[in-house]
């Protein structure tokens, strides 16, 4: 039994590696994508349109909730995978199913409400601005109807631990919508074509991890179960779930709104901007969180705390080598880079993004434990620090958006995040889950940090004696600002087994390209 678990863990180790190379991989292409084709996409379609083009996401986004239901999904399929009871995962998806295309079904008719009421919620909109967002509300509307009932399908991959296909296939997925819509504008079709290539794409995806799942995983939804128990589980879970949801649409999904209503449309550009880099370094820092979550289900279930404890220092320490390289990067160069990118327009999104990431360097490096609380269905703390945050942030944001417009936005979600997700959450993680955060930050932020200022000093005195203003001296100075982190991190920072970890990486790459060599 304990060689079987053995084996069972290199390999799901190795699918975790695998996953994380490929979800890096996804990542940074979509965030290089996103870079030059957002600022092209602005000038192709207008700052007004960029920004009524995101206000419509964000709007149905906000509607568009699935109850922590895809949270559930994952949570449990892993549970039961984790188990053994591929019986009792099948009866679960059933209900999951059906749950899903009656939330579609709820979601499809408040939708429709919503729409007859557009013209008195967006006044401030000019009518032809009004008439743009009600063809891309209805587009984006009909998408996220007829998907919806289709979100299990990431669960149950990630219950399987299908990493590689997952992230292969989401790399495809950003490559063929940035070539259709480049295309598209191209050919002068103009905003409208931003959604409905969405839309296109999205479809094609949902239906290749359909036929992946019936193909390549082992758990069939039963439709006939009526076991109570599992619905008991599942409102357990998503009640909280839910609670989390609501309060993080209230935080990012109708801050845009506000704006709208408050400082107009370009004033959300300005923010959106803030908020794709926010989003950018979101997606870089959490990617692995999700994959831990089966690895963290088979430690619960075999009461291994001590594991959770190690996992919690070691994936922390590598979030905060990421955040920390892209945060201090962004603190140096952020303001040269916004103009380089959207122009001068845009310089007010170098303060807001800054807000906004700021909490990061603590949040994001505790991925592990948010994995837990899901992984034991404790969720209701995440909830209850959701609600301080959104409480927050939405008491602020009318007050500060009209004197300091989308900065104060920006101001009060960073006031609601440090006090709701750093300082509430750290004593959940400490009383709750048992986890020894004095530890955590001693072995992660105080190992880590003295390099990071050493970074920043010297980044910053570089900046100040060499600023560009062009993308090639800004490229190379970039380069030449990671290949300082990189050294100062190596020599202040590793440890041991970090540093044996990128040994063996680069052994491997040395010996795949030697083996190369010799065949051809």
């Amino acid at each position: 039994m304990s060689t079987r678990m053995t084996l069972d863990e290199a390999a799901s180790n190795r699918k975790i590696k695998i996953g994380a190379v490929m979800s890096y991989t996804q990542i940074f292409f979509g965030i290089l994508s996103g870079l030059i084709y957002t600022p092209w996409m602005i000038h192709e379609i207008g700052q007004a349109s960029y920004g009524l083009y995101m206000l419509t996401i964000s709007l149905i986004s906000m509607f568009a909730m699935d109850f922590g239901l895809d949270a559930a999904v994952s949570r449990f399929m892993s549970k039961y995978m984790a188990e053994g009871d591929h019986e009792r995962a099948g009866r679960f998806l059933g209900i999951a199913y059906k749950l899903f295309i009656a939330i579609s079904l709820v979601l499809f008719l408040i939708l429709t409400v919503v729409y007859f009421f557009l013209d008195s919620i967006y006044s401030s909109l000019t009518a032809t601005e009004l008439e743009q967002l009600k063809v891309l509300y209805v587009i984006a509307g009909l998408f996220i109807v007829v998907s919806f009932p289709t979100k299990p399908f990431s669960g149950i991959l990630v219950s399987h631990e299908q990493f590689l296909f997952s992230s292969a296939l989401h790399l495809a997925e950003k490559v063929g919508t940035v070539a259709l819509m480049v295309t598209a504008l191209l050919l002068g079709y103009g905003l409208y074509a931003l959604v409905i290539v969405n839309a296109l794409v999205g479809t094609i995806v949902l239906l290749i991890e359909y036929v992946f799942i019936r193909r390549k995983t082992l758990v069939r939804a039963n439709f006939q179960n009526r076991e109570k128990g599992i619905y008991r589980d599942i409102f357990s879970f998503t009640s909280w779930s839910t609670i989390t949801l609501v309060a993080q649409r209230f935080v990012l999904n109708i801050t845009p709104s506000l704006l709208g209503i408050l400082a107009g449309s370009a004033s959300i550009a300005l923010f959106s901007v803030g908020m794709v880099i926010e989003g950018y370094v979101w997606t870089i820092a959490a990617s692995l969180g999700y994959l831990f979550l089966p690895k963290v289900s088979r430690m619960l279930s075999r009461n291994d705390r001590e594991a959770i404890g190690y996992l919690f220092v070691r994936i922390g320490r590598i979030q905060l080598y990421i955040v920390g390289l892209i945060l201090a990067s962004f603190f140096i160069l952020g303001r040269e880079f916004m103009h380089l990118w959207v122009g001068p327009d845009f310089t007010d999104s170098y303060v807001i993004a800054l807000l906004l990431i700021a909490p990061s360097v603590i949040t994001l490096t505790q991925d592990i434990g948010n994995t837990t609380l899901i992984a034991e269905n404790k969720v209701k703390y995440r909830a209850f620090a959701a609600l301080i945050v959104a409480a927050i942030s939405m008491t602020l944001s009318p007050l500060l958006i009209p004197h300091f417009g989308p900065i104060g936005a920006a101001i009060a979600i960073c006031i609601g995040n440090i006090v709701g997700l750093v300082f509430y959450m750290n004593v959940i993680y400490h009383r709750v889950l048992g986890l020894d955060i004095l530890d955590f930050f001693r072995k992660c932020h105080l190992k880590l940090l003295p390099g990071i200022l050493l970074y920043t000093l010297i980044g910053w005195g570089i900046q100040f004696f060499f600023p560009s203003s062009n993308w090639f001296g800004f490229g190379v100075k970039g380069i030449v600002l990671i290949s300082i982190y990189a050294i100062i991190m190596w020599g202040l920072a590793f440890d041991e087994t970090e540093k044996a970890m990128f040994r063996q990486v680069f052994a491997q790459l040395k010996l795949r390209i030697l083996s190369i060599h010799h065949t051809s």
